[in-house]
């Protein structure tokens, strides 16, 4: 359990005091904060909220949700509730309580409130997370996710699966058709991942930029996509439809230790590019035929 303490630590930003830490677990010299800025502030946000959320957003329905489990267990509920290092600090503690109980009600109370945390909150979206961390990120960064996921799996084989998909995943709403529901509705749906399968961070839209002929966009994601949506609109949604095809594989990818969460994510991705295929060919899209 004290892997899963440092590499909460090691989510942080990073400074000298942390090196021992880095050191212990063979991870690379440490990255510099400009490093860490760029991936949890720019690229991948760490909050669970962002990536189950209805809205791809920090907050709402999913933080709350979080904060709720929090309060359940008697733990004052910190700032960033659904922040990754706090829900691996918590995770941590959990799992001492566990050990000190002895044999009986207590001991399985805690057990069952780690086995919750560990699929309602963390492996509900981490294995995407973890390889898009892998992605493109800092070779520090690379390595501690590899490490973080490798950790939590092993906490998956032996808790086992719980006997229903997290809430999380159960209420999350799909991606809808803008034919139905509109432009607007569709392009912020585009960002977040619990409905499109797909992380699409600011290193990914500016690949499509690339891709599809255009200069690349500064701004937040949404902005981004509404300008290259409105420039090209074929070739982009051509790319987004491959893009989710992509993370269709990505997510078959870890189905052997998480079931359940891979088979949902697979389904949304293959949704996804179903619908922007369909959608680029009414559009006149062109990559998906070179």
């Amino acid at each position: 359990m004290e892997v899963i303490r440092a590499l909460a630590t090691l989510a942080e930003p990073p400074h000298p005091a942390i090196a021992p830490i880095a050191r212990a677990l063979d991870l690379p010299e440490l990255p510099r904060p400009a490093d860490h800025t760029e991936l949890f502030l720019f690229q991948l946000y760490p909050f669970a909220s962002f990536h189950v959320g209805a809205d791809g957003m920090l907050g709402g329905e999913a933080a709350d949700r979080v904060a709720g489990f929090w309060r359940a267990l008697g733990r004052e509920v910190p700032g960033e509730p659904d922040h990754l290092s706090a829900l691996l600090g918590l995770y941590a503690g959990l799992a001492d309580a566990e050990a000190r109980e002895s044999a009986g009600a207590g001991r399985i109370l805690r057990r069952e409130s780690r086995k919750a945390l560990l699929w309602e909150h963390l492996l509900s979206w981490l294995p995407p997370y973890l390889h898009a961390v892998g992605e493109i990120a800092h070779p520090f960064y690379r390595q501690w996710a590899e490490l973080l996921g490798a950790a939590l799996l092993s906490e998956a084989a032996e808790l086992g699966a719980p006997d229903r998909l997290p809430l999380h995943l159960r209420e999350a709403p799909p991606l809808e058709d803008p034919r139905i529901t509109g432009g607007e509705a569709f392009l912020s749906q585009l960002t977040a991942p619990v409905r499109t399968g797909m992380l699409l961070t600011r290193a990914d839209l500016a690949r499509c930029a690339g891709d599809v002929g255009l200069g690349r966009r500064a701004g937040e994601r949404r902005f981004v996509l509404k300008a290259l949506l409105s420039s090209n609109p074929g070739d982009t949604l051509d790319w987004l439809g491959l893009e989710a095809a992509r993370w269709r594989g990505v997510h078959e990818g870890y189905r052997a230790e998480a079931e359940a969460v891979s088979r949902f994510w697979t389904s949304r991705a293959d949704a996804a590019h179903r619908l922007l295929v369909e959608l680029a060919r009414e559009a006149g899209g062109t990559l998906a035929d070179d």
